[in-house]
């Protein structure tokens, strides 16, 4: 058997020993990570403020990008999330009057650091630090790793295209002598094919194609998500995008997981942002429109159960839990709504009088 013949491979004029790159992903892994670990700190800090109530309509334009190029072109949003991704420092210069909102230069920068070293927060702007952020760095491990099996897919799928001539008993009845007649056969039998023509071969000989299995890819992906989801606090359904399946399943536990992973990214970044660089004080609120309806049907029930078997203190904090509310304001709320109401029937009935002895 000649393996001389078979272990070169020609290519760019030249014989080499070793195979090329083939069919590399126009894309490097430093910009698709980075693309990727942006891509997800985007979606979850822009998800965590749709349920952000209290932000005045003339700062939510300050909030995202926009298409003009200036200095102001990258929202809060995108500044954070470089942040983010580069665990580095970010300092924010936001100026009221002209309602604009940028990174701090060098000097501006240094003197805002300097400010909340000795301070703890400065007039100029807004110290941000994610140096500590290590989140990242785990994204940054399973988005390499997923890297390497979307280049396998790209090379396994790209492969596919090509047609396999698969010659029987090839590397015993090739001589080195004869390989360039053996080469010359196997050009024309892969023009006859490009033209759709008819060809002559062997009954051991085959044409095929090769069928990628995506079966391995689909796995490995699903793991590196589980993964994710797991660092992220958050639910597989919602960094996949793929919704929980089974007959019964309603999506309540995912709706309500997703509550619970976001409001941590609301507390730990979204507020404080938020109040030092607007000064604004913001809420988080569910959307989870299931618990509401199952409030509004407790409401109902309480209103017609006895005191004697469940304490009116007890229903309104059972409520306050179900409607996301703070018992305790709720109850003072209450409180002056009847204060008032009274003071309003008072000032109507002295009317009443005053109309009756006129009359």
């Amino acid at each position: 058997m000649n393996m001389h013949f078979l272990s070169l491979f020609k290519g760019r004029g030249e014989t080499h020993n070793e195979l090329p790159d083939i069919f590399p992903l126009s894309v490097d892994s430093i910009g698709f990570i980075k693309s990727d670990i942006e891509a997800t700190y985007t979606k979850i800090l822009t998800d965590t403020l749709e349920r952000t109530y209290g932000i005045p309509k003339d700062v939510v334009p300050l909030l995202w990008d926009n298409c003009m190029a200036s200095e102001t072109q990258f929202g809060l949003v995108s500044l954070l999330v470089n942040a983010m991704v580069n665990q580095s420092d970010l300092c924010i210069v936001y100026k009221k009057a002209l309602r604009t909102l940028r990174t701090a230069t060098f000097a501006e920068a240094e003197k805002i650091k300097q400010d909340y070293k000795t301070q703890g927060r400065s007039p100029d702007g807004v110290f941000i630090t994610f140096k500590n952020y290590h989140r990242t760095n785990m994204l940054r491990i399973y988005s390499s790793l997923e890297y390497c099996i979307l280049t396998s897919l790209h090379k396994s799928v790209n492969i596919a295209k090509a047609v396999q001539i698969k010659i029987a008993d090839l590397r015993s009845s090739v001589s080195l002598s004869d390989a360039g007649i053996a080469e010359a056969q196997a050009r024309s039998l892969a023009f006859a094919l490009k033209e759709g023509c008819d060809v002559f071969l062997d009954v051991k000989d085959q044409i095929t194609t090769s069928t990628p299995d995506v079966s391995p890819t689909e796995k490995a992906i699903k793991f590196l998500d589980a993964k994710r989801a797991f660092y992220l606090d958050l639910p597989m359904s919602y960094i996949s995008g793929l919704q929980t399946g089974g007959i019964g399943a309603t999506g309540e536990a995912d709706t309500k997981a997703i509550e619970r992973g976001l409001k941590q990214y609301f507390f730990s970044i979204v507020h404080p942002v938020l109040f030092n660089i607007f000064d604004i004080d913001t809420e988080f609120k569910s959307q989870d429109f299931r618990q509401m309806t199952s409030a509004l049907e407790a409401l109902k029930t309480f209103e017609l159960v006895s005191n004697t078997n469940l304490s009116q203190q007890a229903k309104r904090d059972i409520l306050a839990r179900m409607f996301d509310v703070d018992a305790e304001e709720e109850a003072e709320a209450l409180e002056d709504e009847a204060e008032l109401r009274a003071g309003d029937n008072a000032t109507r009935n002295n009317n009443d009088d005053l109309d009756a002895a006129v009359n």
